[in-house]
């Protein structure tokens, strides 16, 4: 099994953990056992570790020498690949534990910059339209400031691709420290974001040649911010059709 991932660690990727089995002539439980042996809590982690280690230039993804017609199919069966990894590596427990605790949750503050400010921006503009009282400061330190406000009852949810980002970690632990519950989406298991969590969900999938930051990822993660929001509009459907009046009523006002 080794030698299949040091032979072709980018095809490794790609392969389901069934496929992988038949390729390396073991079995499912062998591969599981595999990953666990190398600290990993299994298959999707062992996969998003090989990912994050494969130089530029080594996983499948478009090359310059493509037309633009495959680029266009590339890109977008990436992408694909990349949500049903993501769904597949998400537990459903935590799932519904980050649902039961935003939904329940008196305040919620998001917390990410950099390429994941544009995700959390949009989480929160979908979340105040139904009814839901959500605060996401632009800045780092505006951010870090809201989270040691919290308290037991409030709920914190932090995005970042890599778990690492310093300031979006600060924010989660000053969050967890204040008494407030941290949900956060991430895709790496062994990071500071997952440790600072109450509710960690964890997507996530390999890059592609351009290896753009977490160009991938961002896709996973608004599909996974619009699942949470999905099931938290079905848990209070009274709240939800107050919220979604008054957001269509805001926005008539700005209706030319």
């Amino acid at each position: 099994m080794a030698n299949v991932v040091l032979t072709n660690p980018a095809g490794v990727l790609h392969m389901t953990v069934s496929e992988l089995a038949r390729v390396s002539r073991s079995s499912v439980g062998s591969v599981v056992r595999f990953c666990q042996d190398l600290g990993l809590k299994g298959y999707q982690e062992f996969k998003l570790q090989l990912a994050s280690e494969i130089p530029v230039g080594e996983e499948s993804g478009v090359s310059h020498t493509e037309t633009s017609g495959s680029i266009v199919s590339e890109v977008f069966q990436s992408t694909a690949r990349a949500i049903s990894e993501g769904e597949a590596s998400i537990d459903p427990n935590e799932f519904q534990r980050a649902v039961s605790v935003l939904d329940k949750a008196d305040r919620i503050l998001l917390v990410a910059s950099g390429q994941s400010s544009p995700i959390a921006l949009d989480t929160a503009l979908r979340f105040r339209s139904v009814g839901l009282e959500v605060n996401h400061p632009g800045d780092p330190v505006s951010q870090h400031i809201a989270s040691s406000m919290l308290g037991p009852g409030d709920a914190c949810l932090a995005i970042s691709h890599t778990g690492r980002t310093k300031a979006t970690v600060a924010a989660a632990e000053s969050a967890r420290e204040s008494g407030a519950a941290v949900v956060s989406v991430t895709s790496f298991y062994r990071s500071p974001l997952v440790a600072a969590s109450t509710v960690a969900l964890v997507a996530g999938s390999g890059e592609t040649r351009f290896q753009i930051e977490a160009m991938m990822s961002r896709f996973v993660h608004l599909a996974v911010l619009d699942a949470l929001y999905s099931a938290i509009t079905a848990e209070n459907p009274e709240r939800t059709l107050k919220g979604a009046a008054r957001a269509a009523q805001a926005e008539e006002m700005f209706r030319d």
